[in-house]
């Protein structure tokens, strides 16, 4: 750098090499830096003043000099009587990087391509003449070209994103590596280890042998954490077991499989100590001698293991358990839940099978709690259980039962005093040889004082003695919050059987109005004065599903005007009743007027002496008439599928519960309808607006089949071009 005084106003071989000079010039602001840039051939672009202090930012140069030097230095760089001087020959190399970025701005700007002289006739119909038509070849040519520099330009750029994104994503790795290297967890004790790798599996079924999951999946991340799970029992104390294919042209091959698939559960089951044993075990092959060998392989390895039996499921052929054959109850003094699905082929449907002998462990298993048995063929008569000490129960069966009789049954269900949960699936076939329907006595109550999930399926019209009537009808459950009532579509059968909305009834009525909080409907024929009624016992009711799966095969003419619309809505339509009876509103005039147009309480008629309709004397309870009050205050979620409703009343519901629901009566949360028409643009609008404020809301449309479809013009053509 050149000392003070001394004479520099010519620059030296090296400075003269810069393509571009910074000059100082004392006779202006000392915190003012002048600067020209030139090229080489060029007369300068630019010049200007640049305060150090607030604006060197605006250009380049200075501002890289300016955090470079303090404002002292740069003063003394200036000659004596504010003559001019080049910048040290030092900074020559940070002006050609400068210099460079100002080719590639001045490059920027020559690649601006200059305005068409015929962009007001694009787009037009008018016809260029031959010269005007060379004009466009050669403006398309100009065009060509600075698209090229562009191309060239983005692909520069392209590269220098790809090394800096490399090279940012090897630092990255880096960075993660060193974190983890010092992550706390590497100094967390085994004991806490061990508790977040029992957290680790699944929650609701048993573990698989497979290493995407806990705890297989633990022992694949390091030595130490196999150590770990290898060393805790709990991660191995349950088990799912997929038998291999069965393949039936090399029995060899497949007994080689299952041998090598029984050590592995040997060796799963090994490492689970003395902990109490989950089971579960699914069979796809048949039930053949030679199957039941290959699977009673793989049972003979849980055999000696049933001191330690907590949870089984197995949907296998009863047949195959074999190894079981000599357990007793006391063999199994740890069993909570026993699940049964015998999935064998239906090959003798009407033969009443004894209980295998090979089960007997489960007749009065010390804690027996949860006893579920599907059975797909024939019948199955149960062994004595501990009624009275289960909690929950599943019986289902598609051709016979497990009971000779409804009465029967009620008989045993009336033993289960701790029942918590009870599932009856009912007998579907057309064909079985059952007993004939036969209504009960009115006064048949099972008392279930605990029970709190009901769920019934089965076909309301076949008239045989399980029907869902005499179950309904006959049950007492004060603490019910769940009930699921799963019918079936159609009436094939010509013999009249009653509709289970009235033993609905009758069971709300015995169970002295329970908190039901979800009541599910499937496939049933609505009676909405039945409903309504059912709906008036149970303020509590906080989710209503009703669901109809007679699907409509032919759409429904859509009126034109308002008031034929109105009176389509209000017709015999059992969904449109049950939404306006449902709709509240804080005026006591709207609901009177609501309340002319809805069924009645008092409406429904009783057979023979009012013992359906009401109490015993044939009078309406008292909780049935005060029909003021508001329907299902507390209803939250609602589900109408494959429903007749209108579109407008559904929205109208959802309104009065929604907008500014008055007090005492729940807001709503969601809202779920499946309908048979064409969407609305009115309700689409407000279901819309409801979506936005936060409500749940879905809706689907079917689109039934109408007669005046139009074929398409290319019907009976080959090569026809697709939709």
């Amino acid at each position: 750098m050149s000392k003070p005084g001394q004479d520099v106003s010519k620059p030296s071989a090296s400075a003269s090499c810069c393509e571009a000079s910074l000059s100082f010039d004392g006779t202006s602001d000392p915190f003012s830096l002048h600067y020209i840039k030139a090229k080489k051939g060029k007369r300068s672009k630019a010049s200007g003043d640049y305060d150090l202090q607030d604006h060197y930012a605006t250009s380049p140069t200075t501002k890289k000099i300016a955090l470079s030097f303090p404002v002292s230095v740069l003063e003394g760089m200036a000659g004596p009587g504010g003559t001019s001087h080049t910048i040290h020959p030092t900074f020559a190399a940070q002006e050609q990087e400068d210099e460079d970025e100002m080719e590639a701005w001045d490059e920027e700007e020559d690649m601006a391509v200059p305005t068409s002289q015929f962009s007001d006739r694009l787009c037009t119909n008018y016809i260029p003449s031959l010269p005007e038509i060379s004009e466009i070849h050669q403006y398309v040519s100009l065009v060509d070209s600075k698209l090229a520099q562009y191309d060239a330009q983005i692909a520069r750029l392209s590269a220098v994103l790809q090394d800096l994104a490399a090279k940012r994503t090897q630092l990255q790795d880096t960075r993660t590596a060193h974190r983890a290297f010092a992550s706390p967890f590497r100094r967390l004790p085994p004991e806490i280890l061990q508790v977040i790798f029992a957290w680790c599996l699944p929650p609701t079924r048993n573990c698989v042998m497979h290493a995407s999951e806990a705890p297989v999946l633990l022992g694949r991340v390091c030595s130490e954490w196999r150590r770990i799970a290898l060393a805790t029992p709990e991660l191995w104390a349950s088990l799912h077991v997929v038998p291999p294919n069965v393949s039936y042209t090399n029995p060899a091959a497949s007994k080689s499989r299952f041998r090598r698939k029984r050590e592995l559960m040997e060796m799963w089951l090994a490492r689970s100590g003395a902990c109490a044993l989950s089971v579960s075990m699914v069979w796809f092959a048949g039930d053949s001698d030679e199957e039941a060998a290959l699977c009673g392989m793989l049972l003979e390895v849980l055999a000696p293991l049933c001191a330690r039996w907590k949870v089984l499921d197995f949907q296998v052929p009863l047949k195959m358990f074999k190894p079981f054959t000599g357990l007793r109850a006391a063999d199994v003094p740890l069993l909570e839940g026993l699940t049964l699905m015998d999935n064998r082929t239906p090959s003798d449907l009407d033969i009443v099978d004894r209980w295998p002998e090979s089960l007997n462990f489960a007749e009065n298993a010390q804690r027996l709690r949860t006893f579920v048995l599907t059975f797909f063929s024939g019948g199955m008569r149960l062994p004595a259980l501990p009624w009275p000490q289960l909690t929950t129960l599943y019986l289902e069966s598609n051709i016979a039962f497990f009971f000779a009789d409804a009465r029967e049954m009620l008989a045993t269900l009336a033993l289960c005093a701790s029942l918590v949960s009870c599932t009856l699936k009912f007998p579907l076939s057309h064909t079985a040889a059952l007993p004939a329907y036969e209504p009960l006595d009115p006064d048949t109550t099972v008392v279930l004082p605990r029970l709190e999930a009901l769920c019934v399926d089965g076909d309301q019209h076949l008239a045989n003695t399980f029907h869902m009537s005499n179950t309904l009808a006959s049950i007492c459950a004060p603490r019910l919050r769940t009930l699921d009532v799963l019918g079936r579509a159609g009436r094939p059968e010509s013999v009249a059987v009653p509709e289970p909305f009235a033993a609905l009834r009758t069971l709300l009525r015995k169970s002295g109005s329970p908190p039901l909080e979800k009541l599910n409907l499937e496939s049933m024929t609505v009676v909405p004065e039945e409903f309504v009624a059912c709906l008036r016992m149970v303020p509590t009711l906080k989710e209503l599903v009703v669901q109809n799966w007679t699907a409509r095969v032919f759409a429904t003419p859509v009126a034109s005007a308002e008031e034929d619309e109105r009176e389509t809505e209000l017709a015999d339509v059992a969904e449109n009743k049950i939404l306006l009876a449902l709709t509240v509103s804080s005026s006591k005039g709207e609901q009177q007027a609501r309340q002319a147009s809805t069924p009645e309480v008092s409406d429904i008629k009783a057979d023979g002496d009012g013992e359906e309709a009401g109490t015993r004397d044939g009078t309406t309870p008292a909780s049935e008439q005060e029909d003021a009050s508001p329907l299902c205050p507390n209803l939250q979620r609602i589900d109408f599928t494959m429903c007749d409703a209108s579109q407008r009343l559904l929205c109208d519901f959802v309104a009065s519960r929604w907008e500014n629901p008055p007090p005492g009566v729940a807001r709503l949360q969601a809202v779920k309808s499946n309908f048979m028409a064409l969407e609305e643009d009115a309700v689409k609008a407000r279901m819309e607006r409801f979506m936005v404020e936060g409500l749940q809301v879905s809706l689907t449309y079917q689109m039934p089949v109408t007669d005046d479809y139009s074929p398409s013009p290319w019907t009976g053509l080959e090569g026809a071009p697709g939709p």
